[in-house]
């Protein structure tokens, strides 16, 4: 079964979420891959070529004869976020806001998957890590404060960067 876009992913906004697929197609086609499709772009098509179930051998190879898509790409976000703790300034005057104690990072987990439709097998699969670790700025005496600037969009998208460039790698579909 081809991965689909997982709750975790609702961190993202709808704007988010469609620059990221725009970024994975444009990526692909860039790449040479222009029979491909995202498995979440697919709903309508596949209720149109009458596929209700991708499991079912008969439904799924209409994906190939009746829409002409030989392969599907899956994604799965795990884990996904930030690390740090915030401290007040000073804890007597509240209005001097906050910063970030220490270690901060952002982090995403990413599984990219491509779908064969004739088969059902799943023909490359990654898991992708990005860490974006905070920098250290010092503030004197050998004291440094950690900043970390990332995002966790930003992070899945070097998460997609990555796991495109192996899938390409990988493949010759």
């Amino acid at each position: 079964m081809p991965l689909h876009w997982e709750p975790s992913f609702r961190k993202f906004s709808t704007a988010q979420l469609n620059e990221l697929e725009n970024r994975i197609l444009r990526t692909l086609r860039e790449e040479g891959f222009t029979n491909v499709e995202l498995y979440d772009r697919m709903d309508y098509e596949l209720l149109n070529a009458g596929v209700r179930d991708i499991n079912d051998p008969v439904q799924r190879a209409n994906i190939n004869l009746q829409l002409g898509i030989p392969y599907l790409l899956g994604l799965s976000l795990g884990d996904a976020g930030w690390t740090g703790e915030w401290k007040a300034i000073s804890p007597e005057e509240p209005e001097m806001g906050s910063y970030w104690e220490s270690d901060t990072r952002v982090s995403s987990m990413l599984r990219i998957a491509l779908f064969e439709t004739a088969t059902g097998e799943i023909v490359s699969d990654y898991a992708v890590e990005t860490t974006i670790d905070g920098i250290p700025i010092p503030v004197g005496d050998s004291e440094s404060l950690s900043l970390n600037f990332g995002s966790i969009e930003q992070a899945v998208r070097l998460s997609v960067q990555k796991g495109i460039r192996n899938l390409v790698q990988d493949c010759s579909c």
